[in-house]
């Protein structure tokens, strides 16, 4: 049998042709075997936003529990700042009794000492309201030793001041 052929020599493409044609067909197949990197601001900006928003929330959520299911109340966190305030005061106590003049010196040892009398007296009356709870006339009182030991410092930090 004999082949036939659909075209002619002069209907196939020539060398030159060829080279071309192939040169153009490799370089589309290099063209969509390279990965397309699109890159799209609008949605990478807004992303972010919100993201940022998502932490902000978060933190907001998280400290709203915690001041809402906070355990110690505001007169709890009142004396805890007395507290602080007198130890500092304590600190500086040693310190005014070293300088006060002998005539002065007594009467702030005594006071340091009904300062300490007073420290007891608190911490019963705070484990007593740990144990049996509160009640107003103990948180009366707490805040009654508490007005009496400072009014103590400031009797130490008056002798100290006339002593000058």
């Amino acid at each position: 049998m004999k082949e036939e052929n659909f075209y002619s020599k002069k209907d196939l493409p020539s060398h030159l042709q060829k080279e071309k044609m192939w040169n153009n067909i490799e370089s589309e197949i290099l063209i969509k075997s390279q990965p397309n990197i699109l890159f799209h601001w609008k949605s990478f900006l807004i992303g972010n936003a919100a993201a940022v928003l998502l932490i902000f929330s978060s933190i907001g959520i998280v400290s709203t529990y915690n001041n809402l299911f906070d355990d110690s109340s505001t007169e709890e966190q009142v004396y805890e700042t007395l507290n602080t305030a007198t130890k500092q005061l304590q600190s500086l106590t040693p310190l005014l009794i070293q300088q006060a003049s002998e005539q002065n010196k007594n009467s702030i040892e005594s006071t340091a000492d009904a300062i300490s009398e007073i420290d007891k007296l608190i911490d019963e009356i705070k484990s007593d309201m740990l144990l049996n709870g509160t009640s107003p006339s103990k948180e009366a009182s707490l805040k009654r030793l508490y007005a009496t030991k400072l009014d103590f410092y400031k009797e130490i930090l008056l002798n100290q001041e006339d002593q000058s």
